[in-house]
């Protein structure tokens, strides 16, 4: 049985038991004062769409948020020119874009709507299909729409169709074939709207798993649970009130016509009785006067909630404080569950009993992972297990230096230098005044240029010289100023003897890699040492059938945000060139990039190094249940 949050068991039963929606007397005609005087479960659609869009445009909102966007993704994205590449190599399906004449478009046109303002910057940026930027305001994230039906794209006797996972309204309807969605051929459209509305990956197959429903480990309940994909689960206001099915279920001859509404969770914590209340309560900032408070864990659906990395940790992992999970819960029919960590869970195939797995479902890893893991693999050990699967699926990354550390884990004794990749930077006449004013500031960021490796020196910078001594790099007939190439400084283990005593020790053949492509950030680099730098073999599973998929998404380099750039000059002396967002909410670029070894393009651009070596598909089986999908990478790798 599929394990649900609490968010999705009220879900869940409020479908069931066939609620109506009711609302509450009308206080007056403004749209947000009726919204504010409803009970939760009153809440409908159109209550919410007229509130957002009952909003008055302020130009002076619009230009101030315009000005920081245009700004930060003029002179700050790294990957403003790279976004022009034309005919991106497969597995990549993504059109060039100018995010710059997108903003500039935006910035000419006279909006009446607020909400349709704030949406199309949003949108624009989604374009990029680069999930480290971004641009959200709680002003129009502060509910959650959820469906019933949630969704999969399952192969079935050579022919890939849409099906339903799980039907949280206990009609019935699992594994029904989805025939349309509003009108349309149901995977055609799917495909559609996942490159429209998900700016997680540039490979449409990617997109694709994003979209639909998945399993993912939760650590606070110990299990797998169900994760209902961006299209079933979404805190932008959907198109329509309703999603119209037509389904073709194994019981019946004829296609049954299936019409859902939204059902809706409130996320803002703050209290409005009318449009000018809502805007100061859930739209303005703290700064100026605003009470809003938004259930952020929230906001968006489980997979995003890990986009936006924590800091890199530049201390080594303490590995003498730290205690495994003990009385580890019961694992699946096919494998039992050793123990976990934080960032990491352990499985023991029954089926094939010489295989573990290791799961890695988050790079936000604490210092005492490594102790825990190497109780794992020391356990794997006594159990007589030489191989192992490594599965990252779900893992929007964390930690850098956990991207390392995990790596040399498996493949100790390599010098720091191969534990890291060749980057640079974007860098302007602000940048340089700013690198000089918070050089050496351990608190300074990524301009702080004592934390990278001067590799013609072979040793850390001593001096700003790296953003000082620049070079212009043009690309797709635009220019732009860089740092020359250097990488973070390197992380590494200690010595750790017993490494040395397992089977898997750097050797490739006894060890697989598994991701559905949902592997961005840090998850990324891990996955690009692990398969590049040590050639093991990666399976990656789901998105089209009969295409390349990925292993690992926006894997571009290190992000950073307006509100980082804004603490980082509160450190010093120099007035930021940004002003804060008029609406509670933040803007999220990419500003330093990395390369995959031998190669000058940027390896968020590099489609060559993303396919996996084998593809598997989801059937009705492995997608419920994890172990099964384990069984079957182990019985192609090894059998």
């Amino acid at each position: 049985m599929v394990a649900h949050s609490p968010r999705r068991l009220a879900l869940a039963a409020s479908l069931a038991a066939l609620a109506t929606f009711t609302t509450a007397a009308p206080v007056s005609n403004d749209p947000c004062a009726i919204l504010g005087h409803l009970n939760a479960t009153d809440i409908t659609y159109a209550h919410v769409s007229a509130c957002y869009k009952a909003i008055p445009y302020d130009p002076k909102v619009a230009q101030a948020t315009y000005t920081s966007v245009h700004a930060l993704f003029n002179d700050y994205y790294v990957f403003r020119d790279s976004a022009l590449t034309p005919d991106l190599q497969k597995p990549f399906l993504s059109a060039p874009v100018d995010i710059v004449e997108q903003l500039e478009t935006i910035g000419q046109t006279k909006y009446t709507s607020d909400y349709q303002f704030h949406r199309d910057v949003s949108d624009a940026i989604y374009t990029l299909h680069d999930a480290h930027a971004g641009y959200n305001v709680d002003c129009y994230n502060a509910y959650l729409f959820s469906q019933p039906l949630n969704l999969y794209a399952p192969v079935t006797n050579g022919k890939q169709s849409l099906r339903v996972l799980t039907d949280l309204a206990k009609r019935g309807y699992e594994d029904c074939e989805v025939l349309t969605i509003d009108g349309q051929d149901a995977l055609p459209y799917m495909n559609k709207w996942a490159t429209h509305n998900i700016g997680f990956s540039k490979d449409g197959g990617v997109r694709l798993n994003q979209a639909l429903a998945n399993q993912i480990y939760n650590h606070n309940s110990g299990q797998f649970v169900l994760s209902s994909g961006d299209f079933a689960e979404r805190a932008t206001l959907p198109e329509n009130p309703y999603i119209e099915y037509n389904l073709q279920c194994a019981q019946s001859n004829t296609p049954l016509k299936v019409r859902d509404q939204w059902v809706i969770f409130t996320l803002t914590e703050a209290t409005f009785s009318d449009v000018g209340s809502y805007v100061n309560n859930v739209c303005y900032s703290a700064s100026t006067g605003g009470n809003n408070s938004i259930k952020r864990e929230l906001m968006v659906p489980p997979m995003k909630r890990h986009l936006f990395p924590v800091p890199r940790k530049s201390a080594m992992l303490d590995i003498q404080n730290a205690t495994p999970s003990p009385n580890p819960p019961p694992g699946f029919a096919g494998a039992d569950k050793l123990g976990e960590g934080n960032a990491t869970v352990y499985y023991h195939l029954k089926t094939y009993p010489d295989v573990g797995v290791i799961v890695v479902f988050t790079h936000q890893a604490e210092n005492s992972e490594l102790d825990v893991a190497l109780s794992a693999l020391e356990e794997f050990h006594r159990r007589n297990v030489t191989k192992l699967i490594i599965d990252f699926q779900g893992n929007g990354g964390g930690s850098v230096s956990f991207a390392s550390y995990i790596v040399q884990a498996f493949f100790p004794n390599k010098t720091p230098l191969d534990k890291s990749l060749r980057s640079d930077l974007r860098v302007n006449k602000l940048i340089q005044d700013l690198s000089v004013a918070v050089f050496n500031n351990s608190d300074a960021g990524l301009y702080n240029a004592a934390q990278y490796f001067d590799l013609q020196a072979n040793d850390l910078y001593q001096s700003d010289s790296l953003f000082l001594n620049t070079v212009d790099l043009t690309r797709n007939g635009r220019s732009a100023m860089f740092t020359g190439t250097t990488t973070l400084a390197p992380s590494s283990l200690p010595d750790i003897p017993q490494l040395t005593t397992f089977p898997w020790t750097n050797n490739a053949n006894n060890i697989r890699i598994l991701s559905d492509g949902r592997c961005g950030s840090s998850c990324a680099l891990s996955s690009y040492y692990f398969h590049t730098l040590n050639n093991v073999t990666a399976y990656s599973i789901g998105g089209n059938h009969g295409e390349d998929l990925s292993i690992y998404s926006f894997a571009g380099g290190a992000v950073s945000s307006l509100s980082d750039l804004n603490k980082i000059y509160a450190l010093t002396n120099l007035t930021s060139p940004f002003g804060t967002l008029p609406y509670k909410g933040d803007i999220s670029l990419p500003i330093l990039e990395v390369y995959a070894n031998g190669s000058d393009v940027p390896l968020e651009y590099d489609a060559a190094q993303y396919p996996a070596n084998f593809h598997l598909a989801f059937d009705s089986t492995n997608a419920r249940k994890r172990d099964v999908m384990w069984s079957q990478v182990a019985a192609h790798a090894w059998s």
